[in-house]
């Protein structure tokens, strides 16, 4: 995701000391870790050319393709991680080079490149919803032009960042840019660039100047407006402060216009924990709502959408923040909300989308969500597209019913971030058929609910489980042979859809920190009738959270006195733990054997090396990626059964050779 993004979705901002910092940066690797990436760049390819060791030229290739990439520069993103995979570079490479292909809009490329991540992770179908993506992407191109959405570069775009649009006055846009203008603010190391600030768009003269507002332009980054009905109010947000911390955080502030038509200054709105970020406010045209995306702990993904209440009677205390549930919010990056009346549009890269965030749109009926309709193609690229606002001031053409604007970084844009107008044409005029009355709708919903095991100790991952508790924010994946989408477990846990006549479903639930769990619906045979054409499945699955850097026993994974082969009855085990890998591909654990006390130490320390070698081999035949694996033998050092050794029972010794693993970190 590019700068602009990062911006406005990551805890700001590294120092602003930041000319100190660069002073004492002499190498890329520093550079890198300070998140100064424009810096980083040209430190790790001179860095790169001279390295001779294969690890580390592949960890500099990699370097390389995320400064590349959070610079929003996806082409060389690309080639870089695929010279880190060509250094045998593993961790996310494969998905991250999948991902730049999808914004550069080759797609049959994508969706090679998704199938080999998901089989180097052990699971060709991981991402199979990416692949049914980059198929949908690609048609949503090739129909582009009969979209009722008309798509236009504005001439004011250049070589500059210039995003979230907020109309202003009749052909009078305020836009965020880091232009040379202002030549007061110093540039951004993160991409060299010039700070954020705000400006005023003229589109009938073709002119950008700074928006002169000593109240809302302060010394740091500010962006996306939000007016009141009345023009009396605005929201927006700030990032950075004189503090001189290493981060500061993104905020909602307020402001109001006084009689003689100046603001007052802007007031920081209290809406929570101060270490978290808040920003993209849009406001209702009553002003009483507030939706606004923020990214706490406790949310279901990077970040989310939230709507606050306006206390009545008060001019700048609103309500607890409210997340906006699981139809909206994803495990991505759920951000810049636009509301007009009961339909919300925002930009997520969490939904089934193009590359990038992608323009969604969702209405609100019976006060409940709908869920999300992609915008598709010219609206949607593979690239970024964002900031979308409708524009109710200016004339709408003759053939339009809408007009509006919002932001891309899309393939043949001029600058980083460009703003577009996009006009929304009536569709042609065809005779109105006879409609048959409505056809009866047989309908099959799913009630799911997803919970965490509650372990009587939690740091200890072998302990009893002691009951369940409902888990927000996992990602469920429904899949079928031909088709896959995702939703997330709400507040309560739950999570709803509706399925097709005679299907079978396979549900994959997953949270960062917790073991997946796969379940399977069958909707084969169901008969529904006019007397009853409706019926509900239900579904419950328990996740477990991760413990890392702690043993787990393998039950029955014994081996015979002075053997190091795996037992015909210790291979069921063996096969769960496989399954295991498989549904967590991100999982990295250690394979540990433990021999009894009798014999030589230094004989058993060997012996227990071949024996968790020999486990592990096991595995690789089941094909887990080796470079998952570790394995290492304890001997006797970690007897199970710390009994004297001539007086141990035979069962005692064979519970001391046994098999663990734990998971790294």
């Amino acid at each position: 995701m590019k700068l602009t993004i990062l911006f406005i979705l990551t805890i700001l901002l590294i120092s602003f000391q930041s000319c100190t910092y660069t002073e004492r940066i002499t190498n890329g690797k520093t550079a890198y870790e300070r998140k100064q990436y424009a810096v980083a760049i040209p430190m790790l390819e001179k860095e790169f050319n001279k390295e001779k060791d294969i690890n580390e030229k592949g960890l500099k290739a990699y370097q390389l393709a995320e400064s590349y990439r959070k610079t929003n520069q996806p082409q060389q993103a690309a080639d870089w991680y695929k010279k880190a995979q060509d250094s045998r570079f593993g961790k996310d490479t494969d998905l991250k080079h999948a991902q730049m292909l999808l914004q550069l809009q080759e797609y049959d490329e994508a969706k090679q490149a998704f199938r080999s991540a998901g089989r180097y992770a052990g699971d060709a179908r991981m991402y199979q919803e990416q692949m049914y993506a980059c198929d949908a992407a690609k048609q949503w191109l090739k129909d582009a032009d009969s979209s009722d959405y008309k798509v236009s570069s504005l001439a004011t775009n250049n070589a500059a960042t210039d995003f979230s649009p907020v109309v202003y006055a009749p052909n009078q846009l305020i836009i965020s840019s880091d232009r040379v203008e202002d030549d007061e603010k110093d540039n951004y190391k993160w991409t060299g660039s010039k700070f954020f600030d705000l400006y005023l768009l003229d589109i009938e003269s073709n002119t950008v100047e700074l928006f002169e507002n000593e109240k809302i332009s302060d010394a740091y980054h500010q962006g996306n407006l939000t007016f009141g009905a009345d023009g009396n109010s605005v929201f927006f947000t700030s990032c950075g402060s004189d503090s001189k911390a290493r981060f500061d955080f993104c905020k909602i502030m307020y402001s109001t216009k006084m009689s003689d038509g100046k603001w007052k200054t802007p007031v920081q709105l209290d809406l929570g924990p101060k270490a978290q970020n808040y920003m993209h406010p849009t406001l209702s045209e009553d002003g009483r709502l507030l939706i606004f995306s923020s990214n706490p702990e406790e949310g279901f993904g990077e970040y989310d959408l939230y709507y606050s209440i306006k206390i009545a009677d008060s001019e700048d205390e609103w309500s607890t923040p409210v997340n906006m549930g699981n139809q909206i919010n994803t495990k991505g990056n759920d951000v810049f909300p636009f509301l007009n009346n009961d339909t919300l549009y925002f930009s997520s890269d969490g939904h089934a989308g193009m590359g990038g965030l992608d323009i969604f749109r969702v209405e609100k009926k019976a006060q409940r969500w709908q869920r999300p309709q992609n915008l598709k193609a010219p609206m949607n690229s593979g690239g970024d597209d964002f900031g979308f606002v409708i524009d109710f001031k200016s004339n709408k053409m003759p053939d339009s019913k809408e007009i509006g604007y919002f932001s891309s970084n899309r393939i043949g844009g001029k600058g980083s971030d460009d703003i577009y107008k996009y006009t929304k044409v009536f569709p042609p005029v065809l005779d109105t058929p006879v409609l048959d009355p409505p056809a009866l709708v047989f309908k099959i919903d799913l009630d799911g609910l997803v919970q965490e095991r509650i372990l009587q100790d939690p740091s200890n991952p072998n302990s009893t489980v002691t009951g369940y508790q409902a888990l927000m924010g996992a990602s469920v994946q429904i899949s079928t042979a031909d088709t896959v989408f995702t939703i997330g477990s709400d507040v309560d846990g739950s999570f709803y859809t509706t399925l097709q006549l005679d299907n079978d479903y396979q549900l994959r639930a997953t949270k960062q920190g917790y073991f997946t769990e796969i379940a399977t619906v069958s909707t084969q045979g169901i008969v529904l009738t006019a007397a009853q054409p409706d019926t509900t499945l239900e579904v419950k699955m328990a996740l477990t959270k991760i413990v890392t850097n702690q043993e787990i026993v393998l039950e029955n994974i014994y081996y015979d006195l002075d053997k190091a082969n795996i037992r015909e009855d210790a291979q069921p085990t063996l096969d769960t733990l496989a399954l295991l890998l498989q549904k967590n591909p991100s999982l990295n654990i250690q394979l540990s054997s433990h021999t009894d006390c009798q014999g030589q130490t230094s004989y058993n320390e060997k012996l227990s090396q071949r024996r968790a070698e020999a486990a592990v081999q096991y595995l690789i035949q089941k094909e887990i990626n080796a470079e998952r694996l570790t394995a290492v033998g304890y001997g006797e050092s970690r007897l199970a059964d710390d009994c004297k050794c001539s007086d141990c029972t035979p069962e005692q010794h064979q519970s001391n050779r046994r098999t663990t693993f734990l998971i790294l970190e």
